[in-house]
């Protein structure tokens, strides 16, 4: 509801004048009856409450006060502690509640409104409503209890104690049945326990309890398909993986047996049998003198970053040869991850990348060389598909062909006014990163993401396979973020090593 200023304090001087005509100021304003009534109502509780502030034009209550104030909100309220404290079970269904208050005021609110004004009240009440569900649930000596298991290092008990005392508190019981790590069909089961036995049935600590030999044995043997599947390659099970995930491994098991398995149970039989993830790591340091001053450079473009302005981190990947390539993968103990090595492999390229930090897109194409020529062509290409932006900075490292007198020449020539104006090109600035600091490069971490996922660990037949694995997941990545507009790249599919967003605390490279 949006009036101009005029017409509320039009509205005001009459109700001070004490000409309430609603259908007059109505047809004159050119407004609904309802708005002019809503604008009285506000100027009435200031009149009660506020008696001083009636001629201050500056004054209003707001929508949410004045909708408070009437007949049908003070319904709404006397009557919601009444239906929530009539449900049994420990969920609420607002469905159910807005029924049995339709019931009783069939006039008033609709649904929707119901259901909006109910979620507010109930955020502000939740505490008091939990608080007194719970006594009405459990005896003074249970809530003792369950207070001192969920201070126990017994896991079982701590569970036990954290879904009786949380599901209760109107949370959904599959974030609970997260938060404690079991499934939601365990969590119910627990429910029933409680209702038939009480506490007294639930009380077998997990670390304690000895387990029966047909339950070890079945742990054994989902243990053994577990190390069978890591053994096997990804792919085979419909994952565009070269190496697996705990995620993924829970996620197949579960498909390929029919019993659910969360990912801590999968960490946790891969521990006993101590599979491990195994890498090596290096250390990079950057000797630019003028690091400071170009990093600050990088820093103020970025911090004045106009909407009509695009800022690239650019970099090329390669050459990369296509053949057996090894990697981090899950290993038996005693076991040295292996691939066989080859003298000549089945052919390489280069893939030149820009990485649009603002919408986190990606432009690539390969090629046979890294040379100046490269480089305009990839500017040719960035210029034609951001043609309406106003302004390209492009951020490279310290390669040669970066700053060539071939390619400043060329920057030269199409940052030219006639030339722009008749090509209609966006000018072209460089904002180069000091020399040696590949970690500062913001698509370094993006290389990282796609080189664990498709290039480790992986044997393709052909260049041709290999560039369509690469195309394969930069697309995908390209479609998640127009779907989810964000700067962040550690959570695309669990692979980017930090945000995709230019700091100095990011380690984008592998180290």
């Amino acid at each position: 509801m949006y009036i101009t200023r005029a017409k509320k304090d039009f509205i005001r001087r009459h109700y001070i004048e004490g000409q309430l005509n609603i259908c007059h100021m109505a047809e004159v304003l050119e407004l609904r009856p309802e708005t002019i009534r809503f604008y009285l109502k506000d100027f009435d509780i200031i009149a009660k409450e506020f008696p001083d502030k009636l001629q201050d034009f500056n004054f209003f209550l707001g929508k949410e006060k004045v909708r408070k104030a009437g007949p049908w909100y003070h319904h709404l309220v006397e009557l919601l502690p009444e239906l929530v404290a009539a449900e049994e079970g420990p969920v609420l269904f607002a469905a159910k509640l807005y029924r049995r208050y339709a019931l009783r005021y069939p006039q008033e609110y609709s649904k929707a409104r119901f259901y909006y004004l109910f979620r507010r009240w109930f955020d502000e009440n939740k505490e008091a409503l939990c608080a007194a569900k719970i006594q009405a649930k459990y005896t003074q000596e249970e809530i003792e209890l369950l207070k001192s298991w969920r201070r126990s290092n017994d896991r079982h008990r701590w569970q036990v104690a954290v879904a009786l005392m949380s599901v209760y508190t109107y949370h959904s019981l599959d974030k609970v049945a997260q938060r404690i790590d079991c499934t939601p069909l365990t969590l119910r089961g627990w429910l029933n326990i409680y209702r038939k036995e009480g506490l007294a049935g639930l009380d077998r600590p997990g670390t304690k309890r000895p387990i029966k030999a047909e339950r070890a044995a079945e742990i054994e043997k989902k243990m053994d398909e577990l190390v069978h599947l890591v053994r096997q390659s990804p792919k085979n099970y419909g994952i565009d993986r070269a190496s697996w995930s705990i995620t993924d491994l829970a996620t197949v098991f579960s498909r390929e047996s029919g019993h659910y398995i969360c990912q801590s149970t999968v960490s946790n039989y891969l521990k006993r049998r101590g599979v491990r993830y195994k890498r090596s790591r290096e250390v990079i340091a950057s000797t630019d003198p003028l690091f400071l001053e170009k990093y600050r450079a990088i820093q103020h473009v970025l911090e004045n970053l106009a909407k009509n302005e695009k800022f690239f981190s650019i970099d090329e990947y390669g050459p990369c040869s296509v053949r057996p390539k090894g990697g981090r993968r899950l290993a038996m103990p005693g076991e040295q991850p292996v691939y066989q090595k080859v003298d000549k492999g089945k052919g390489w390229f280069i893939c030149t990348c820009a990485l649009e930090l603002s919408t986190n897109q990606l432009t690539w194409f390969y090629s046979r060389k890294k040379d100046t020529a490269e480089m305009i062509q990839l500017i040719e290409v960035l210029s034609a598909q951001y043609q309406n932006q106003k302004r390209l900075f492009l951020s490279w490292d310290a390669a040669s062909w970066h700053a060539s007198k071939q390619l400043l020449d060329y920057l030269e020539e199409i940052n030219a006014p006639s030339y722009r104006k008749e090509k209609h090109t966006p000018l072209i600035a460089l904002a180069p990163l000091p020399a040696r600091a590949p970690h500062l490069n913001v698509i370094e971490s993006v290389f990282s993401g796609m080189s664990k996922s498709v290039i480790r660990n992986s044997d393709y037949d052909s260049v041709v396979e290999c560039r369509a694995a690469i195309d394969r997941y930069f697309q995908k990545r390209n479609l998640y973020f127009l779907e989810n507009p964000k700067r962040a790249g550690n959570k695309i599919w669990g692979k980017e090593r930090v945000k995709a967003v230019f700091n100095k605390a990011n380690i984008c490279r592998n180290l």
